[in-house]
């Protein structure tokens, strides 16, 4: 067995994995509530004789070669543990065993991926002429701000010279590896507005002051703070995503409440789209004679790709069969690999899962569940990386 080339004992691992990546679906576990997952991942790694050490309350990092941290490079390898708050539709032998929760992302398989790549690590630790840092992050999607600060804050990176990170996307045919250099993956504020006006009897409007009324024209307005406040650059979206007000057919309620998203590929665009919500917002109150308050909150910022990084992705996804290529992106979603990205050079990039002439539910989606054939193929790539960015630098 080859170091060089390790496909027979990929192919070796991939039952186990896939049974272990099941058996975390069938348990999913909430952002930093992740504790049967953090105690699969620690037995895994024990038993390769890793030493994980517990990061961010129910994260976990190891080391394959901790003797060559100083002297050597060492490079990250990362995976989400967590599941999102949301049901399960499927009739699947391994579906979520818990209502309102389920392993809708996908990152039960990110899990057996990097679980994979630890074995085949282990197995050839010897051979390996640096250190691997592996990172299993709890709470990616976006409890208390995200698990990747927390884990930056207590050490996770110290010393990591380079990091890498993967998503399985079904909206990319399978077989195809998406990346870029540069802003990949938005940033995120999310808004909450009230709209406070005077309530009273359907049947006598002029003696109210509508917020429906009002909170509908600011849905409409609220559109113009892309479509006519950044211009030709665009790279912008702006979403109301709901509006809650009333509770009986014949009364005007006195509020109405509105949330939302605003994403973009710079902080410049994302101040322009904001200072002209809080224009709009202001207008708006101004007009129909109701308060207006607007409160934002930021999210996940930009994250960026390193550009030798990602010519380092591309130049292992040739190697293993895949075609890389940047159509699609960047993308509006958000991710918290963006905090570690800030950090240190980084790629972070996408596995094309969607099937030719079948319906391949996306991310977040009730539907979907972790395309299995993805496992050896992320494995090749992170093993590949580890080989590119240590072997081939030094």
């Amino acid at each position: 067995m080859s170091w060089e080339d390790p496909s027979s004992e990929i192919d070796g691992l991939v039952s186990t994995l896939v049974e272990i990546r099941r058996d975390i679906h069938r348990h999913p576990e909430l952002g930093f509530e992740e504790h049967r997952t953090q105690r699969l991942v620690a037995s895994w790694l024990t038993r390769l004789g890793y030493t994980p050490r517990e990061c961010a309350k129910t994260g976990l990092i190891a080391d394959l070669r901790p003797e060559l941290h100083e002297s050597g490079r060492t490079i990250g390898l990362r995976a989400d543990l967590d599941c999102l708050p949301m049901p399960e539709h499927t009739d699947l032998a391994w579906r979520s065993i818990h209502d309102g929760r389920a392993h809708k992302c996908g990152h039960d398989g990110h899990t057996a991926i990097l679980l994979g790549t630890a074995a085949i690590l282990a197995h050839h630790r010897g051979q390996v002429g640096g250190n691997v840092r592996l990172i299993f992050q709890p709470a990616e999607e976006g409890v208390d701000g995200g698990g990747a600060k927390v884990m930056i804050a207590e050490g996770a990176l110290e010393g990591v010279d380079e990091l890498y990170g993967l998503h399985n996307w079904p909206a990319y045919p399978s077989g195809e590896l998406r990346v870029a250099a540069g802003p990949i993956m938005a940033q995120v504020h999310t808004f909450e507005i009230s709209v406070r006006g005077v309530g009273g009897h359907g049947s006598q409007p002029q003696d109210c002051r509508d917020p429906i009324v009002a909170g509908a024209a600011l849905v409409t307005a609220l559109q113009t703070a892309v479509s006519r406040g950044i211009g030709a650059q665009g790279g912008a979206v702006l979403s109301v995503c709901t509006f809650e007000s009333g509770t009986t057919a014949n009364v005007i309620p006195e509020v109405a409440r509105l949330t939302g998203t605003v994403r973009s590929f710079s902080e410049a665009v994302t101040e322009r789209v904001l200072d002209r919500m809080r224009e709009v917002a202001a207008g708006i109150a101004a007009t129909y004679g109701v308060e207006v308050d607007l409160a934002l909150e930021a999210g996940y910022p930009v994250l960026v790709n390193d550009a030798g990084c990602v010519e380092a992705v591309e130049r292992v996804a040739r190697a293993v069969g895949l075609a890389p290529s940047s159509t699609a992106l960047p993308m509006a979603a958000g991710e918290d690999f963006a905090y570690f990205a800030a950090e240190l050079p980084s790629a972070y990039f996408f596995l094309g899962a969607g099937r030719e002439g079948e319906a391949n539910p996306g991310c977040h989606h009730p539907d979907f569940d972790f395309e299995d054939a993805l496992i050896p193929v992320g494995m090749r790539m992170f093993l590949g990386l580890v080989r590119d960015r240590i072997e081939g630098a030094a």
